[in-house]
């Protein structure tokens, strides 16, 4: 038995208010084979007392054993407040320390955080009441309002019967102690856990997808406008280039604004979830223009263009780097992961001299 994912059911209940010993006795007994139950359904428990006259050891005590030798480890979660550290303890925790995890709750009072519980998003998946007081009801309640599959057990006094009623008045075929065994009933709760965790996978693709839409749409929104400032970049240095002396402050530009086009196009199509439109642009614009200034540099030494300080205009050479260089910046940013990889490589293979 693995609880990875594991449904975690909050066992609440007591028999403090029964007086009949025989009632008593047989409430115990009824809470051993629900927990005998919970474990052969492969169901966790979630506990919060260990007193004699609360549910909670009862069912622990039928739950550890059904369990099969060597299983079951983490299947219990134990929580309790710091002035109940020395106080909540359950018999089978010498004997089967595996099966049980300790949760602490923050502070001394234990009643706050115990419904505070129950509302968390993880760690209770469903409720079992049965019998039961104020604290109970109170439970039962909150469970009703999160929601969460409630199994109220109507076979003892207590509030569990008034949870109950309000479950049966809303709901068809829903579970009786007189017409439904144990297993049955142990059985609904499990299906009720199962259609619960299909409902929650379906609101988090459901969220996925709608994150997915929005993220699509600020990327195609960084793309263009990268796109947009490179083709104004290329106009200039291509079809009304500027004086020679600033045309190599242009090919910079445009350097960077092609590494970040590329690195953008490409999240667009290869959909890098993990990287944000920000820094596919920082990077991008790096890699860019890393890899299309070294490109350029040997064909700078050979041929300086407007490198030269005599030069007066642009030639069509100097055009013709110009594209070439931001065609491999382009190259840089759809790769920029690679480029990065390959510098880092370079810098820890670099000897360091003292």
């Amino acid at each position: 038995m693995k609880n990875d994912k594991m449904p975690f059911v909050a066992i609440i209940g007591g028999f403090y208010h029964l007086k009949n010993p025989a009632m008593i006795a047989d409430a115990k007994d009824t809470a051993k084979e629900i927990g005998a139950e919970l474990a052969k359904a492969g169901l966790g428990l979630v506990v919060y007392f260990s007193d004699d006259n609360s549910l909670e050891p009862h069912v622990v005590s039928g739950y550890v054993q059904a369990l099969p030798p060597g299983t079951g480890a983490g299947s219990i979660r134990v929580r309790f407040a710091e002035s109940q550290k020395n106080i909540v303890k359950f018999a089978e925790q010498s004997t089967h320390k595996e099966v049980f995890e300790r949760v602490l709750f923050a502070g001394q009072d234990w009643e706050a955080p115990f419904y505070r519980s129950l509302v968390d998003a993880e760690g209770v998946d469903a409720v079992l009441l049965m019998s039961g007081g104020r604290s109970t009801l109170i439970a039962g309640q909150i469970a009703l309002a999160r929601p969460l599959p409630v199994l109220a057990i109507d076979k003892f006094d207590g509030t569990a019967g008034v949870i109950r009623t309000e479950l049966a008045t809303s709901m068809r075929n829903y579970p009786s102690s007189s017409t439904h065994s144990t297993t049955e009933m142990v059985a609904w709760l499990k299906e009720k856990c199962k259609a619960r965790a299909e409902k929650q996978e379906q609101l988090r693709l459901q969220e996925s997808r709608y994150l997915k839409i929005i993220s699509q749409r600020q990327k195609n929104f960084w793309a263009g406008g990268a796109f947009i400032a490179l083709l104004i970049a290329v106009f200039f240095g291509v079809g009304q280039a500027p004086p020679a002396g600033f045309y190599t402050f242009l090919t910079f530009i445009g350097l960077i604004t092609a590494g970040a086009t590329g690195a953008l196009v490409r999240s667009l199509i290869w959909g890098s979830e993990d990287t944000t439109p920000a820094t596919s642009l920082v990077l991008g614009s790096i890699a860019g223009f890393v890899v299309g200034l070294a490109y350029l540099i040997p064909q700078w030494i050979g041929a300086p263009g407007v490198l030269e300080p005599s030069a007066t205009e642009v030639a069509a050479t100097d055009k013709i780097q110009f594209v070439s260089a931001v065609l491999v910046a382009i190259s840089a940013g759809v790769g920029f992961d690679t480029v990065f990889t390959r510098l880092k490589k370079q810098a820890e293979d670099q000897p360091v001299s003292l």
